[in-house]
């Protein structure tokens, strides 16, 4: 007996020694997570400093070896850290001397180090302060036993269309970008903003500011803000593939597309146009692609291109108007009869006009074609030219314009377009890197990279600190209003930050795990599902979740959807409070006869109609809310949920059973409401839901029972309790 006490004892002890450790020591506190570790790492602001409308979260990428350890956007721009020492530009993880760890991650900030350089400490904290303003704090030391001189160059890259409008301002830029909204946004008319303005800026004086159209010489795409208000005429759409039907890696950098009216090609377009009524890209990374023939005018036949720019393989085919019009058209490439694209096109303002040249190819004969912006569209300028170069002395002045050039063999078969060049300044990032005494420029009307250098001495043991920021608002609040914003971060100490961050997550249990990778994991997900709560606004009283905050799709950010809250299980351990209040936004919702809609947000309410019946979702309601009310404890929360509870179930069994026999079936747009959505083996080879007596509805329905049951008992409400138990199979007669 007493060997069993001192055991006891002895497991008791330890166990507070590790609790205790654990309460000092939080497990995403104390990371040292590399490239393959598991770990969420998307940052958005916390819950109760976000909203809806405007909201910027940050991707950190800092596993693709080939790739910097960039804040990544979907459409926003992201942010990137690049340092230079002894002439060597450090900014790719592989260039990095050690692998990059990441030590904290919440669903807000991470906290990470980097050695771009031996004995060059770099330590880095970046806080999602709000959903306009995000900040980085920077701590660079040196290690070694010799002074040392670096710069550090902090940067925004805007993939896709550029960014606009940028000038100097105290510290850093201000700029302007375009972020359109998808056709799920538009058409379930929620709010957004689709023009921004940005204040990007450091603390300290930057020793020097740049601006560069291109990052190494890709190509420029024209920011269109307003064609998002104008139709497509006719959509060209589909996905092209590598032959043997092999997706393409990285399309929108080597897929060229060209499309042209069959009888006549003296106006074209290529992938680089944007997709009129839409923010959608003309062509994806993956391949998938989106021209509108219209542009080129409207006829009965048009001729496709397409080239694969690695390895040559290309397309070419005719489509016909009924065709385009109709249905997805997908491209398979292969071989095709043609010469390879013209190369190294060049472009330098003579006395005589533009001069456009490139490098000799055989025997070919060339065209080129002009696009003045903001047209849509290429026109022929010159045909059947022997010689390589071309001078055009008609271009309009103060007006941007490209031109591409395609060669012709004997035959007169016609290669893909060359890349596309412009009458803007060739300022090229790499070549800034290289050459630093390169000029630069205060402002711009369109940039692809801005950011600025900061020269740091540092002697052994030696460290500085330099702070980043970003901050956003809509296009219609002024500038100082930005400055402003930026002046409130610059003071946060993000210490702070993470120890409420641990607070947060200190009820959080911890579970034995039979895999580091399974723990992290576990404790990715428990920070994502606090990372997409939005408090209450709009017509909702109280907090909500979306799916994502970044990338913003729409369908993922239109609120909470009935059966997705299951995750309340997992999630009232970490709040309680909002769990609870997530529930609360049903209720508030809730139809006077008991029905609750599909999906439900701050300015959503996503009711699908269905052969005359309303959509809603499983039921498991009335068991959700009594597991939370287990977890909470909170009888003002279980006494409001009984009362909704009682009300749905009633719709349900009312609205549910079309053949009066006491088994229900599912309703409305059924595949929805029954939680199989997609690839269902019995809904796709039997038949659609509503024909059978659904089983597992009707097992929900009694588990909704006996939950209302427990509810009842707990509230006192023991007329109510007998009620739901004679409703469960089994119960009391």
């Amino acid at each position: 007996m007493k060997g069993t006490k001192r055991q006891i004892l002895l497991l008791l002890f330890y166990g507070l020694i590790g609790f205790y450790a654990y309460a000092q020591r939080p497990y995403l506190s104390n990371l040292s997570a590399d490239s393959n570790f598991p770990l969420y790492t998307t940052y958005a602001a916390a819950m109760e400093r976000s909203n809806f409308i405007l909201d910027e979260g940050y991707h950190f990428q800092y596993y693709i070896p080939n790739a910097g350890a960039d804040f990544i956007t979907d459409t926003g721009g992201d942010i990137g850290i690049g340092f230079l020492m002894d002439g060597k530009w450090v900014y790719k993880i592989k260039d990095m001397h050690r692998p990059i760890l990441i030590k904290a991650s919440y669903p807000d900030m991470v906290v990470y180090e980097m050695y771009p350089f031996k004995d060059i400490k770099v330590y880095v904290s970046f806080l999602v302060y709000s959903s306009v303003s995000a900040i980085l704090s920077v701590k660079v030391k040196n290690e070694g036993e010799k002074p040392v001189q670096l710069s550090v160059l902090p940067f925004m890259r805007k993939k896709g269309i550029p960014f606009r409008e940028i000038s100097r301002i105290q510290t850093g830029f201000s700029f302007l970008h375009e972020e359109l909204p998808d056709s799920w946004t538009r058409s379930h008319n929620l709010p957004y903003v689709d023009s921004i303005r940005n204040y990007f800026s450091m603390l300290e004086e930057p020793d020097d500011y740049f601006i560069f159209y291109s990052e190494s010489g890709e190509a420029f795409q024209y920011p269109f803000p307003d064609l998002k208000k104008q139709k497509s005429q006719l959509l060209f759409h589909g996905r092209a593939f590598l032959p043997g039907k092999v997706r393409f890696d990285k399309a929108d950098e080597h897929l060229r597309l060209q499309l042209f009216p069959s009888d006549n090609d003296r106006v074209l377009i290529t992938e680089n146009v944007p997709v009129l009524g839409s923010n959608q890209a003309a062509l994806t990374n993956d391949g998938y692609f989106r021209l509108d023939a219209g542009l080129c005018g409207i006829v009965d036949q048009y001729t496709i291109m397409a080239a694969d720019a690695q390895s040559g393989s290309c397309y070419k085919g005719v489509i016909s108007k009924t065709q385009i019009a109709s249905q997805r058209n997908d491209i398979e490439l292969g071989s095709c009869e043609g010469p390879q694209k013209p190369i190294n096109v060049k472009l330098e303002r003579t006395k005589s006009g533009l001069k456009i040249f490139w490098k000799e190819n055989g025997s070919n004969k060339f065209d080129v074609y002009k696009r003045v912006y903001p047209k849509l569209y290429f026109e022929k300028i010159a045909s059947d030219i022997s010689r390589n170069f071309y001078v055009d002395k008609s271009h309009p002045t103060g007006q941007i314009v490209s031109y591409i050039i395609i060669a012709k063999d004997q035959q007169g078969n016609r290669s893909i377009h060359s890349d596309e060049v412009y009458n803007l300044p060739q300022s090229r990032f790499d070549e800034y890197l290289s050459q630093p005494s390169l000029q630069k420029h205060a402002s711009s009307l369109f940039a692809r990279i801005v950011g600025f250098e900061k020269r740091i001495t540092l002697a052994p043991a030696e460290e500085q600190r330099i702070h980043i920021q970003r901050s956003v608002a809509e296009i219609s609040k002024p500038i100082n209003h930005l400055l402003e914003l930026s002046n409130n971060v610059w003071a946060l100490d993000h210490n702070l930050f993470l120890k409420a961050n641990e607070r947060l997550f200190s009820k959080t249990p911890v579970l034995p795990f039979e895999s580091s990778d399974k723990e992290a994991l576990y404790w990715s997900c428990n920070n994502m599902m606090r990372q997409v709560f939005y408090p209450p606004e709009g017509k909702s009283s109280y907090n909500y979740y979306v799916f994502s905050r970044e990338p913003t799709w729409g369908w993922g950010h239109g609120g909470q959807v009935f059966h997705e809250s299951i995750t309340m299980l997992a999630y009232a351990y970490i709040d309680p409070v909002s769990a609870m209040n997530s529930q609360r936004v049903y209720k508030e919702r809730q139809y006077p006869n008991g029905y609750i809609n599909y999906r439900t947000g701050s300015y959503l309410d996503e009711i699908i109609e269905h052969n005359g019946q309303l959509t809603s979702s499983a039921p498991w309601y009335a068991w959700l809310n009594w597991e939370v009310y287990l977890i909470t404890k909170d009888k003002a929360f279980l006494k409001e949920m009984y009362e909704s509870s009682k009300k749905f179930y009633q719709f349900v069994v009312a609205n549910r059973d079309s053949d009066k026999d006491g088994l229900c079936e599912w309703g409305g747009e059924a595949i929805l409401e029954s939680v199989r959505d997609a690839l269902v083996a019995v809904w796709d080879q039997v038949g659609y839901p509503t024909n059978f007596e659904s089983l597992d509805l009707n097992c929900m329905l009694v588990n909704e029972a006996k939950a209302l049951e427990k509810m009842a008992e707990e509230l006192s409400l023991k007329d109510e309790a007998l009620t739901w138990r004679k409703i469960i199979p089994g119960g009391a007669s």
